[in-house]
Formats: C-alpha cells, sequence, structure tokens
C-alpha cells in the first residue's frame, strides 16, 4: 500500500480541509455519515448533525453539564493520586453522553470497557480485531435505536439526542438503520475516548503550570452566562491547550486530481493523504513558541476548518468547560503526582494517564 503523502504545514492542512472536491473524504468501504461522505451527499447529512448540535440546544445542556462534571468530580479522591483521563475524563464522557443521547446510566461500565478495548485494538493495528470491536458497538447503538423506536411506538416521547434523530429526514425520506447507527457511532465512538484525552490534555498543563491554574481557577468562579468575556477568555486558553498538545492526530483524504499545494508540494491523483492537524497547529511560521490563547487563538485548527470542520465544537467546549470548572471550583490546587503521566501510543493521541493529587 502506498504510504499516505503528509500534510504538515498550516497552509497546506488548511488548503487541503477547504479544498473537499479536490480532497476527497471517501477514504472507507465502510460507511462513515457524515464524515466519509463529499458534495451534495455530505452536505445532507451534515445538515442533520448540525440541527443536533446548535448552539441553542448545546446552552440548554450547560445545566445538565455542570451538573454532571460536579457529581465525577465530588466522587474523586482528595490528597491522595487519581488519574485525570481515567476517573474524572472517561467518567465525565461517558455520563454526559447518556444523559445527552438519552441512554440508560447502566452502559456506563459496558462503555468504558468498551473505550479501553477499542483503545488496544487500534495500538495493535490489527484489522480483525478492530472490525470485532466496532461491530460490537454497532451492535450497543443499535439496542438503543430499538429501544427509543420501542418506546415512540409506545406514545413515549423524549427530547434527547436520539429521539429527534429518528425524527430526522434526508432527500424526503427517513434515515435508515445503517445511516442512525453511523451517525451515532460517530457522534459516541469517536468523542467519547477524544473528550477524556482532551481533559487529561488541560489537566495535565494546568498542573504543571500553577499561573495559569490560578487564572482558569479565577474566571471559574466568575463565569455566569454565555456573553461573559471571562466565559470567552476560559474557552481560549482551553483552546490553547489543546493547540499545544492536540490529541486529534489527523484525517485521512484522498486527492482526485493533481495538486500543488501553497507549500510547493505536487500531489498526484489518487494519492492517499493526511491532514496532520499536531504539526499545523504548532507551524512556527504561523504561532508563537508560548503559550499565548490571544495571539495564537485565530489560527487555531484543533477543530479543523472547512466543510468537515467538528460540528460538535460547541459541544466539546461546553463539556470541557464544565469539567475544567467543576474541578477548578471543587479544589484549591491540581498537582501531578510522583507517578509519571503516561501518553497513548500512535495512532492515538493525547495522555492515556496523567495522575494527579487534588487538594
Amino acid at each position: 500500500m502506498t504510504d499516505p503523502v503528509r500534510l504538515v504545514t498550516h497552509a497546506d492542512v488548511i488548503s487541503a480541509a477547504q479544498d473537499a472536491g479536490t480532497f476527497s473524504s471517501r477514504t472507507s468501504r465502510h460507511l462513515h455519515v457524515p464524515n466519509g461522505m463529499d458534495g451534495e451527499e455530505h452536505r445532507a447529512f451534515r445538515a442533520i448533525v448540525d440541527r443536533q448540535m446548535t448552539r441553542a440546544i448545546v446552552d440548554a445542556m450547560q445545566p445538565m453539564l455542570d451538573a454532571t462534571a460536579t457529581e465525577v468530580v465530588d466522587a474523586m479522591h482528595r490528597g491522595a493520586a487519581c488519574d485525570a483521563v481515567i476517573e474524572l475524563g472517561e467518567v465525565f464522557a461517558v455520563r454526559a453522553q447518556c444523559r445527552w443521547l438519552g441512554w440508560p446510566e447502566e452502559l456506563e461500565t459496558q462503555l468504558r470497557e468498551w473505550m479501553a478495548e477499542n483503545y488496544a485494538a487500534a495500538r495493535e493495528r490489527d484489522p480483525e480485531r478492530n472490525a470485532a470491536v466496532a461491530a460490537e458497538f454497532d451492535e450497543i447503538v443499535t439496542r438503543q435505536i430499538d429501544a427509543h423506536r420501542a418506546a415512540r411506538d409506545a406514545g413515549e416521547t423524549s427530547d434527547d439526542a436520539t429521539d429527534r434523530l429518528l425524527e430526522e429526514q434526508v432527500d424526503g425520506r427517513a434515515l435508515t438503520q445503517d445511516e442512525l447507527v453511523s451517525i451515532l457511532r460517530n457522534w459516541t465512538a469517536g468523542d467519547l475516548g477524544s473528550l477524556a484525552r482532551c481533559i487529561g490534555v488541560v489537566v495535565h498543563r494546568l498542573a504543571q503550570r500553577p499561573r495559569w491554574q490560578h487564572r482558569m481557577r479565577t474566571l471559574a468562579a466568575e463565569i455566569s452566562d454565555a456573553a461573559a468575556p471571562q466565559r470567552a477568555e476560559f474557552d481560549a486558553i482551553l483552546g490553547e491547550c489543546l493547540r499545544l498538545d492536540d490529541p486529534f492526530v489527523a484525517n485521512k483524504r484522498v486527492t482526485t486530481c493533481p495538486v500543488t499545494m501553497p507549500s510547493g508540494m505536487a500531489i498526484d491523483e489518487g494519492e492517499p493523504v493526511l491532514l496532520d492537524w499536531v504539526a499545523a497547529n504548532r507551524d512556527p511560521g504561523v504561532f508563537t513558541d508560548r503559550f499565548d490563547p490571544h495571539e495564537n487563538g485565530p489560527h487555531n485548527i484543533v477543530f479543523g476548518i472547512g466543510p468537515h470542520v467538528c460540528p460538535g465544537r460547541d459541544l466539546s467546549y461546553a463539556e470541557l468547560r464544565a469539567v475544567i470548572g467543576a474541578l477548578l471550583r471543587g479544589t484549591s490546587k491540581i498537582a501531578l503526582a510522583s507517578d509519571p503521566a503516561t501518553r497513548h501510543e500512535p495512532p492515538i493521541g493525547g495522555w492515556a494517564r496523567v495522575p494527579i493529587v487534588l487538594s
């Protein structure tokens, strides 16, 4: 198999991400809604996803996210080592998602066990094991779809994301079972691990830098509403933490015609391409070499750019704002434990474990 062309400069990655006609997202034989689609098909399905993650819907979820985060933080040990990824990130990610999707909280243990198996399969890069892990998750999703359908048939409705998705149509028809499973798989399987890794990245950096931890703790105590300048600064610092240690490593594309990149690199038609978000977000020609949310924020592409920009960006910030805010309000100090933090092995980015001590 041909090794993919890796785009590493900020300009090249942005150019490719914004040119969906030349850089196709159809890189897999499996159905990926809407990530693996192009053109009008992508726009039609992306509109469905966007309707489930509007700013109004996300803002309405903030109290639930805040309450969930407080539950998780209150249950963590004080004065003894605990893990910011496992005990904070994973628990919060699974619990918040179950509540958002209208899934039973009894699934928490099963979903966390699945996350561990998914990481192990990704590290091994064993196609058969990865396929088995994917099939297991599809079964979990299918059971939840069937349960929501049965409830609707019995006259019971709820205003959760799964129920709203069942009402959606594309091109005048209801979504197929495979399409529903694919969308929910993308929301859940894709988000659970990535949110936990994002939390690990932010907590690790704040534990290393007491000055920024103090600033974030002050802001967390002052955040009042979406328009508050404290919230904007809080989110900017979250974004800068993720830019410097991007847990979203790369996305695949394939060229539909020959193209020359802004850097001068020439790529032939039909070439597999990787958009290297990590390298692009640390391009020394664009970013300063210091932690600077104000200066670097406008160029930050942690959540992508172009037609395939992450539809869950607002939700991700709301989740991070909730959990990091709860952690800071519920403690006076976050310090790294004596056991060192450990990173995920490629192709996964971010931290696998971040042992911390809370005071």
